[in-house]
């Protein structure tokens, strides 16, 4: 008697809804054993980032190792990763470092995002003469020397600075790295955008909300960008691993923050010495390669479970 009920109720019972776009990528992103290892390291220098003032066993400034005659001294138990030519401990300012390395490259990408989505969304949407336009422009960006105009805008902005009173702002360089790599960063952002609005603008769902009156700016809003975000995510960690390696490279070379601790500076602190303490250089390398990998191995992950084109 009770089993007509019930054979019933899941006669009339809604079917279930299908997972969203959202869980199935993180689905078949769980299944990627290369995206979960550079999810893995990036978790593992987000957590670094979050509490190294409170897991590192020196002050960022102690030069206390060089008082007693302790500069680049080996791997002790006092100094786990030694100390470099300044007395520094190198553990301590590894640690130190990863805070600076994740603000650079999600500033940067924060930079980069805003301008690309709106450049490559308005172009995609749009399409016709502001279509060519703005990938005219998104094509000159593209062919400038990024990297030297960087350095030269640096150290000419290092230049002005003196004496005025931006030159009482705290990490002032490091921002202007950070501004100048998202002002130069946003093309590839762009170009990946416009190919999703292109995309996503003549699918049926945008078609029906069209239909039922729906303004422009919520088929945009509503519609086509959250569709088009996992692509545009993707991109996005490829590019905060770019801007991370970038920073390291200019202040390598010496256009650096003096104010800010990076893995690039120290670098550039410790290169000459690297015959006698290659300590204080393998460290930050290490540090640097491993955070980079880590984004790029979470980009191709990523890209692997949000490709729309990928079988289950």
């Amino acid at each position: 008697m009770t089993e007509a009920p019930a054979a019933a109720a899941l006669a009339t019972a809604p079917p279930a809804r299908p997972p969203g776009m959202w869980r199935q990528g993180w689905q078949r992103f769980r299944r990627n054993r290369t995206g979960m290892l550079g999810l893995t390291l990036v978790c593992i220098v987000v957590l670094v980032a979050l509490s190294c003032a409170w897991i590192a066993p020196y002050e960022p400034n102690d030069q206390s190792a060089m008082m007693r005659f302790g500069s680049r001294e080996g791997p002790t138990w006092a100094h786990l990763f030694g100390t470099d030519r300044m007395g520094y401990d190198v553990l301590t300012r590894v640690l130190y470092g990863a805070p600076t390395a994740l603000a650079v490259g999600i500033g940067a990408m924060l930079v980069a995002s805003v301008i690309g989505i709106l450049i490559g969304g308005i172009s995609g949407y749009l399409g016709g003469m502001a279509d060519e336009l703005l990938m005219r422009f998104t094509e000159f960006f593209l062919v400038i020397p990024v990297f030297i105009v960087i350095l030269a805008v640096v150290r000419l902005f290092g230049i002005v600075v003196v004496g005025s009173p931006l030159e009482s702002i705290p990490y002032l360089n490091l921002m202007t790295i950070i501004l100048l790599l998202g002002l130069f960063g946003w093309p590839s952002i762009a170009r990946m955008t416009r190919a999703e609005f292109l995309r996503l603008k003549e699918m049926e769902f945008v078609e029906a909300a069209r239909c039922i009156g729906a303004t422009r700016r919520d088929i945009i809003l509503r519609h086509i960008l959250p569709n088009a975000l996992p692509s545009l995510v993707v991109i996005v960690a490829l590019g905060i691993g770019g801007a991370i390696l970038a920073e390291a490279m200019i202040s390598f070379l010496g256009f650096g923050d003096p104010k800010a601790i990076s893995w690039g500076q120290l670098l550039f602190f410790n290169y000459e010495a690297l015959k006698v303490a290659p300590w204080a250089s393998i460290a930050p390398g290490s540090a640097i390669f491993m955070t980079v990998l880590g984004f790029n191995l979470l980009a191709d992950g990523l890209s692997d479970a949000f490709n729309p084109r990928l079988k289950q």
